[in-house]
């Protein structure tokens, strides 16, 4: 019979080689995410530059509307393909779905590098986006697998702050690769705007390699957790949660594409102040995510608060379309991106803390639903510029009061019902603790 003192030992090697598989498997998954926000963000405010090549001397209001297609097209199929991926990675396991979508995520991106025309263009965005959408819903799955509600939302938050930190280097290194690099403008070197696609393939493929090795299987009885029937209460509070994610996914996609023509074709703005824009709005969003910690923070989250966002953030874009310069533009984006960066890691961390074992195929419903909003969103954005500049702004404002009242009367109350249900006490009010 072994002693005490080994079994011990034992264990606590067993504990350390969990935890340093976990370290290593959410160094990894942030790696993931941060690979492919910076493919996203590298192009964004190159988009006009890049689409024009292929366009030519069409009219603005003809450029504006592919530059929001072509944006949309990439979202559309992370809209199309995140529950599929949602499904792959409950039934077969979150590595492989990581695996093949964030390798098709990467062939998109070199098909867009080398596309001779704008339908190659147009099939190339669809082919990353298919292979993008299976990432942020399969990670964060797999952290759910094996963290408690606390370590989860810390490292859901690590996971965030990946995503907005690969969207913030992307526009900076974008444009450096696009014409400072070899010392010419970027206007007039058209064919450098493709290298940013290159890049992020060649830092993408080492980590790509790490995936089968650092991300194991989720056990038997994870995979074998398949969405059960659920209650009118619980299908109620998805909906809404659905709901939410899609106004604000459609308030970014509009707001994005917006400030990226109106500061380029209304202000006059160079790509490199454009890329300063999306740094800003990456940085607001980061900083935004980071408050959820706060423990005061959370226990204020109900349907109240969720409104507030919406109405500030509506508030905001209402006054974004008049500022007189560029410095002010900035501030407003930053103070856009910093209240609707919030919305959906809230919404996540609720569909979690009540929902089935199936994490991937709820957090591909959510994904789903907010890709959606962003690709009508970004396709709207180039129909609105070309009516009236300040439109996308006027319409992103729009659907995020919509958002506030069903904040309230939608998501609200469904949350508190299912408290309440879940506690077995009538519902009191909405404020519970996150």
């Amino acid at each position: 019979m072994r002693d005490s003192a080994a079994v011990r030992s034992d264990l606590l090697k067993g504990h350390a080689r969990t935890d340093g598989h976990r370290l290593r498997a959410v160094a990894l998954l942030m790696a993931l995410v941060f690979v492919m926000s910076l493919g996203y963000g590298a192009g964004a405010p190159l988009l006009p530059l890049y689409v024009k090549q292929f366009v030519g001397a069409a009219a603005p209001a003809a450029l504006a509307w592919h530059v929001g297609a072509v944006g949309g097209a990439y979202t559309f199929a992370l809209f199309m393909f995140a529950p599929l991926w949602g499904r792959v990675s409950d039934r077969r396991g979150r590595n492989i779905a990581l695996a093949w979508g964030f390798g098709i995520f990467l062939v998109g991106g070199l098909a867009s590098a080398v596309a001779p025309n704008l339908a190659a263009v147009y099939a190339a965005r669809l082919l990353a986006g298919a292979g993008a959408a299976a990432v942020m819903p399969a990670a964060q799955a797999y952290i759910a697998d094996f963290s408690d509600p606390v370590a989860r939302s810390r490292r859901f938050v690590l996971l965030g702050s990946a995503s907005f930190v690969g969207f913030l280097a992307g526009p900076l290194v974008g444009n450096w690769l696009a014409g400072p690099v070899m010392n010419v403008p970027v206007g007039m070197m058209p064919a450098m705007v493709d290298w940013p696609w290159l890049a992020v393939a060649a830092v993408g493929l080492p980590v790509l390699v790490l995936v089968p090795l650092w991300i194991k299987p989720q056990p038997s009885t994870v995979r074998a957790s398949l969405p059960a029937a659920t209650s009118a209460v619980r299908a109620r509070f998805v909906r809404a949660s659905m709901l939410l994610a899609g106004f604000a996914s459609f308030a970014t996609g509009t707001f994005e594409v917006g400030f990226n023509l109106f500061g380029g074709q209304t202000l006059g703005l160079a790509s490199g102040t454009i890329a300063i824009m999306f740094v800003t709005c990456s940085v607001a969003m980061l900083a935004a995510q980071a408050t959820l910690l706060l423990p005061f923070v959370r226990r204020r989250i109900d349907g109240r608060w969720m409104a507030s966002v919406f109405v500030f953030s509506a508030l905001a874009l209402l006054f974004i379309s008049v500022v007189p310069n560029a410095g002010s533009f900035i501030l407003f984006i930053g103070v856009v991106g910093a209240s609707v960066g919030m919305i959906g890691p809230v919404l996540s961390y609720e569909l979690l803390d009540r929902g089935s074992s199936a994490h991937g195929a709820l957090l591909g419903k959510q994904a789903a639903a907010g890709n959606l909003g962003q690709a009508v969103g970004s396709v709207a954005a180039g129909w609105l510029f070309a009516w009236q500049p300040a439109a996308p702004f006027w319409a992103a404002a729009l659907v995020l009061a919509i958002g506030a009242i069903a904040s309230v009367f939608l998501w609200g109350t469904a949350r508190a019902d299912e408290l309440a249900r879940e506690s077995g006490q009538p519902r009191q009010n909405d404020r519970q603790v996150l």
